[in-house]
């Protein structure tokens, strides 16, 4: 079972999962999706006053159903217009027509194992996940067996390379091009996984366990900050018709690196952790409200010259629907944060729903990075306090569903940090907001 906001969130993707009744069948599905945004007063270290950007992404899947065994190939087309020299496009915008899966398998009553290139949710999508908002998606290369039991998921195993997806961020004015090259795994890159899923305690309480493992190392065309560390965490949930809860936390031991650079050679030790706690309640009306409370916490790097790398990774995982919209905003992460937070969601009608969301952000050490503005003060004086967000969303689709729009707004009242910070933009508060419009078939 799931909390009731995440399942909103999971409710949020557009999967091409074709259907597989039938053996021998054939099954091709897509979608189309064009989005416009727009932000005045970057929080950015480096970019445009006001910034715009035009998105599309164009998604084909097909998928070949035997009676135990099963293939598969998903095209994705994603591509980026309008933007300025200081927009910050990169590789989460632009993958310019890439075989996001090309996939076997061999399914029964219990098992699923697929080998080849392949998209993955696991759990809570806050660690491993096809992404929804972001214009292109993770794909992994490598093999992944389920088992399940009465229609849901037991253990989950996975080993696998993450695609890095080409050209690179290295590469800007091949990607501002939308230009074409093909995507690549490296063996000097391996994430692998174990989850185990709907382990009860009492009648109430579902529980996941996991443990997931990251070990890369730098090449030419990879620069990566030399993670090898380890995972584990605990999710459990209670989701009942008026109240519902979720407790998720995540501890990260080993080692990795503080950037980027090829120049940054020294291996850290990584100690760092994630909580998420989460309660909401359905309240009456026909328009079905549920009111969330939330608190997210994960670390930052306490000291930038003791040795250790404290900054939570949230490797592959998303974030639009608890930290605000991501595309050419994105201003929250998960990672160096301390946030509680309000949300409400409702279903005004049959084809429409809208949410809106207020959170108060800190950074959890004073002394590393906001990372999504590339903003640090080594010294902790500039405070801590990033501000306050609110962002609104509203959606609407046919009766068929094969057609939505979503209209987003987010807006950002920055705090002492975001004004105090060295090299921090001295322009107003952040406004950002899309329109955008996706077709299925």
């Amino acid at each position: 079972m799931l909390c009731p906001a995440v399942a909103q969130a999971q409710g949020d993707a557009q999967r091409l999962e074709p259907a597989a009744e039938t053996p021998d069948r054939l099954s091709i599905s897509g979608s189309f999706r064009l989005r416009y945004e727009s932000m005045e007063n970057t929080f950015r270290l480096v970019g445009p006053a006001q910034d715009e950007l035009l998105l599309s992404r164009l998604l084909v899947h097909a998928q070949v159903n035997g009676e135990r065994f099963y293939g598969g190939f998903e095209l994705q087309d994603s591509r980026a217009w309008l933007e300025q020299d200081l927009t910050p496009v990169g590789t989460d915008d632009v993958n310019a027509l890439e075989p996001l899966r090309a996939y076997v398998g061999y399914r029964n009553e219990n098992v699923d194992i697929q080998v080849g290139r392949m998209t993955m949710d696991v759990g809570s999508r806050r660690l491993v996940s096809r992404n929804r908002m972001r214009n292109t998606i993770n794909s992994f290369t490598g093999v992944r067996a389920r088992w399940s039991k009465s229609g849901g998921v037991g253990l989950q195993a996975f080993l696998t390379m993450p695609v890095a997806r080409l050209p690179n961020n290295l590469e800007l004015d091949r990607l501002r091009n939308n230009e074409f090259e093909l995507d690549q795994e490296h063996w000097e890159r391996i994430l692998w996984g174990l989850h185990v899923a709907d382990v009860r305690i009492g009648n109430q309480v579902h529980t996941e366990w996991y443990l997931y493992g990251i070990r890369e190392k730098d090449r030419p065309s990879l620069p990566t900050r030399n993670r090898d560390f380890l995972t584990a965490g605990l999710r459990a949930q209670n989701s009942g018709d008026v109240w519902a809860y979720e407790l998720e936390t995540a501890f990260q031991h080993g080692k990795s690196r503080a950037s980027l650079l090829p120049t940054d050679t020294t291996d850290l030790d990584h100690r760092a952790w994630f909580i998420h706690a989460e309660v909401s309640r359905k309240l009456q009306g026909s328009w079905k409200p549920r009111v969330i409370f939330r608190f997210d916490y994960a670390s930052g790097d306490e000291d930038p010259d003791d040795g250790e790398f404290n900054r939570f990774d949230t490797l592959y995982g998303d974030r639009r629907w608890e930290f605000g919209p991501t595309g050419i905003y994105g201003a929250l992460t998960r990672s160096n944060i301390l946030s509680p937070g309000i949300a409400l969601r409702s279903k005004p009608g049959p084809s429409t729903d809208f949410r809106i969301d207020y959170r108060p952000a800190w950074l959890a050490s004073d002394r590393d990075f906001m990372p999504t503005a590339v903003l640090r003060d080594r010294d902790g004086n500039s405070g801590s306090f990033i501000g306050h967000q609110v962002d609104l969303r509203w959606r609407w689709w046919s009766a068929s569903r094969d057609l939505t729009v979503d209209f987003t707004a987010a807006y950002l009242w920055k705090g002492e940090f975001l004004k105090n910070a060295p090299g921090a933009p001295t322009s107003s508060n952040t406004a950002y907001a899309y329109i955008s419009t996706a077709m299925a078939f």
